[in-house]
């Protein structure tokens, strides 16, 4: 975005009129989804949700994480998503992650702390 000199809301924008453009023909053309047999209420919920707050909300707000924390700590942040979707479960589906999920959540959320630059405890001589 930098070397491109985009903001965030403008890489957001033409990352979501690129979406639209490459895959709404391919909806159509494909015969995998029938847009046209679709309720009108499911189609605005579905732009809303994908075109709205995925492309455009989320993209401008990880471009603004980007220019606060800098690219590798940006990015590094991306890296909670399954981290933090496992955790929103609980409260929203009351689905419990696993052991094998803790196990996880634990090693995605200390790597993002490495990586960040979080301080590691000292070793004692």
């Amino acid at each position: 975005m930098r070397r491109a000199r985009l903001d965030g809301l403008h890489a957001a924008g033409i990352a979501a009129v690129g979406a639209l453009i490459l895959y709404v023909p391919a909806y159509l053309f494909a015969g995998v989804a029938s847009l046209a047999n679709a309720p009108r209420g499911d189609i605005a919920l579905q732009a809303l949700v994908q075109g709205v707050l995925t492309a455009i909300v989320s993209l401008v707000l990880y471009g603004r994480a980007v220019n606060i924390l800098g690219a590798s700590s940006g990015a590094a942040f991306a890296a909670l998503s399954p981290a933090m979707t496992a955790i929103m479960a609980i409260p929203i589906l009351g689905e419990w992650p696993t052991t094998a999920d803790w196990i996880a959540i634990a090693s995605i959320s200390a790597g993002v702390y490495v990586v960040t630059g979080g301080p590691l405890p000292q070793r004692r001589a």
